[in-house]
């Protein structure tokens, strides 16, 4: 899987010894086990019971954007926990990510004012927590991608990864590394990220993404190299599999390719990307029955997007 400018939320809980608070965690206990109906039920008996609630209202804000993708309930119940609780760093910042959800979906002149408050959030949750790479990473990456209208600025970019850097040189180095992307800079880009390796060879980020700028400039023996690394330092993470058999895919080299893939499958069984992988090799190697198996089974777990409109394709033209 290609790496993306995803930005990743963390789960802070806060125990409490009240009954609201045990159902809280009750609340979470269930988004935790995927039962996502129940914990939407009992996060809103908790609001409706005690309107004054930060914390059912983050959890339930946060339930609504991540799996039921209402924006516009979450919207309401994250900004309450905002209000609530205003030095609580990750309500700021988990409501500055949904903000930047909402931007996706509005209208472009709702999308400079929705822009504006990510903006504001982040900023925010950087002051309540200076020392947060999660937050300050969330800070660089605004303003390396919004325009310059909204605050968008490729040099307070560098002075946010400027404090990365003091305060985790590997973080720091990403960061530089991801300025240098942007810029179309690939040569300083390698750089950085092995300036990042070497910081902490234990940790995958640099590995994957140096493995997908190896694969972008076909370098497909250095991508394999850098995925191997990846797998050695994170195998319990399907990805690392997943990535390695996309270099063996591109070194056409399928039957391992194939091997890696079902092993990233076995691992993260509820992911899709696999599947479809493994039945593009199947295809490759001239085994249309496996193929057409696998590419049933990525669309019934994957049904839309351009994966699923490849697969639906090849499957039509396999089944002839």
């Amino acid at each position: 899987m290609k790496p993306a400018c995803l930005l990743l939320l963390l789960v802070l809980l806060f125990p409490s010894a009240s009954p609201a608070g045990d159902s809280v965690a009750e609340a979470v206990r269930l988004v935790d086990a995927r039962s996502y109906d129940a914990a939407r039920t009992m996060l809103e008996q908790i609001v409706r019971r005690d309107g004054g609630d930060a914390e059912a209202r983050f959890h339930l804000g946060r339930l609504l954007m991540g799996h039921f993708r209402d924006f516009d309930a979450a919207e309401e119940q994250l900004e309450k926990a905002v209000e609530l609780a205003d030095r609580n760093a990750e309500y700021h910042f988990t409501l500055g990510n949904l903000y930047g959800a909402q931007a996706q979906v509005v209208s472009v002149f709702s999308k400079m004012s929705y822009a504006g408050k990510v903006k504001t959030e982040f900023l925010r949750a950087v002051e309540l927590d200076p020392g947060s790479i999660q937050y300050r990473t969330a800070l660089m990456e605004y303003y390396l991608r919004a325009p310059g209208i909204v605050g968008g600025s490729v040099e307070k970019a560098r002075e946010q990864a400027g404090e990365l850097l003091r305060r985790s040189p590997y973080d720091g180095h990403l960061a530089l590394a991801r300025i240098a992307t942007y810029e179309e800079d690939e040569k300083l880009a390698e750089q950085e990220y092995r300036n990042a390796s070497k910081q902490n060879p234990s940790r995958w980020q640099a590995y994957h993404r140096l493995g997908y700028l190896c694969l972008k400039q076909n370098r497909v023996d250095d991508a394999i190299a850098q995925f191997r690394e990846y797998v050695r330092v994170a195998p319990a993470d399907g990805n690392s599999w997943d990535s390695l058999g996309e270099g063996l895919f591109a070194k056409e080299r399928y039957a391992e390719a194939l091997e890696q893939f079902a092993r990233a499958a076995s691992v993260s069984t509820a992911w899709a990307t696999p599947i479809y992988h493994m039945a593009r090799c199947y295809d490759r190697m001239a085994k249309p029955a496996e193929a057409l198996d696998h590419y049933r089974k990525f669309l019934s777990m994957k049904p839309s997007g351009p994966d699923a409109e490849d697969a639906a394709a090849r499957l039509e033209k396999l089944s002839r």
